[in-house]
């Protein structure tokens, strides 16, 4: 399971370097406000990088999970449909990362060791 969330977490981070409308990426509308987008990008890379570590404990898995529900419940909330939708590939690779991940993070949680 741990596998499958750094691939969501892959997916978001480079979802935010493609176009979310045609010509505009997240990373392009960084000009307007860095830190959001650096937490955005965090949120993607964190469990990212955790995933791919050998052996991952508890810590590290709610970590995973806070990253991608900040990113789902925060940043995206209900605008998370609308970026499936009427997005381009980019918003709908952070979308389904945001949705993905969330679900896998709590699937490793839930799994026995």
């Amino acid at each position: 399971m741990k596998r499958a969330f750094a691939l969501f977490g892959l997916l978001g981070l480079v979802g935010c370097f493609l176009p979310m409308i045609p010509g505009l990426s997240l990373w392009d509308l960084a000009e307007l406000d860095r830190v959001q987008i650096y937490l955005m990008m965090a949120a993607f890379a964190v469990p990212a990088l955790l995933g791919l570590a050998g052996k991952l404990p508890t810590a590290g898995k709610l970590t995973a999970l806070g990253c991608f529900a900040y990113l789902l419940f925060y940043k995206m909330g209900f605008d998370v449909l609308d970026l499936l939708w009427h997005a381009s590939i980019g918003g709908k690779a952070m979308a389904v990362a945001a949705i993905g991940g969330t679900v896998t993070a709590l699937g490793s949680l839930a799994e026995a060791e």
